[in-house]
């Protein structure tokens, strides 16, 4: 078991996947932060915060961390690699759970490197935090972590239980735009800009549920739950992509 994690963990730094992951993360953190800065300092005539642009990797986190996995752990099928570890006697659970391993220390490795790239441009853009303690940012991040390990378990049993085709994909990154979508739509209603929340009853529970426990919606906004909260949902994430893939990988005739 831990030779093949320790094998599944090496093989990340020599996936182009992961070096794409990691160069759009770059990019996209200067660019937004260039655009901010414009925004703010050259038409508003404001002074850009640091909180904006130390977070601005959670708007495409999901996507990132979705698209990586899925490209990185795709590489042990089409190698051959996988077929291979079954033939020299690596039993499906122990290959599914390094799998699944690899994949939450992928979305904690790429939320690093976004943290640090992050605190790279905060003194270059910005003039200070405003609204985030240091104690603040640190559990911010944390969450962000967290987060970003559950959705890569979550995309690594993907490409497991789909046998590593292509339409992982499609799926996996339709997944991650519906959740997207759908907590647009939760947050809008549950904290409105104008006025106050309307929902009632049954709704007003569901919504508060995913805004509270789908580690997809830690993304889209800063922390307002408690500690137990969050933890709770990353843990149920993992947990459910564990059990569901262990069944179906168990079952499937994979190539």
């Amino acid at each position: 078991m831990f030779r093949n994690l320790y094998a599944d963990t090496r093989k990340i730094f020599f996936s182009r996947g992961f070096y794409l992951g990691v160069i759009v993360i770059l990019l996209y953190q200067i660019f937004a932060s260039l655009i901010i800065w414009m925004l703010t300092v050259l038409f508003i005539k404001g002074q850009v915060a640091s909180d904006e642009i130390a977070f601005s990797f959670t708007n495409i986190a999901v996507f990132v961390v979705t698209a990586t996995t899925l490209l990185v752990m795709q590489g042990d099928f089409e190698d051959g690699c996988i077929r291979n570890k079954f033939i020299s006697g690596v039993k499906r659970r122990d290959a599914f759970l390094s799998v699944v391993i690899s994949g939450m220390l992928l979305g904690a490795l790429l939320s690093f490197i976004a943290f640090v790239s992050s605190m790279a441009v905060l003194p270059i853009f910005s003039e200070g935090f405003m609204n985030y303690k240091v104690s603040e940012i640190a559990d911010y991040w944390l969450i962000i972590t967290l987060s970003c390990m559950a959705i890569g378990a979550f995309s690594a049993s993907l490409i497991m239980v789909l046998g590593g085709s292509k339409l992982s994909y499609v799926v996996g990154l339709a997944i991650a735009f519906g959740l997207e979508t759908l907590d647009t739509h939760v947050l809008d209603k549950l904290y409105p800009e104008k006025g106050n929340c309307t929902l009632t009853g049954s709704k007003l529970l569901l919504y508060k549920f995913i805004d509270r426990y789908i580690p997809y919606s830690y993304l889209s906004i800063g922390p307002h739950w408690d500690s137990a909260s969050y933890l709770a949902g990353c843990t149920g994430l993992i947990l459910i992509s564990v059990i569901i893939g262990l069944v179906v990988v168990e079952r499937k005739e994979i190539h």
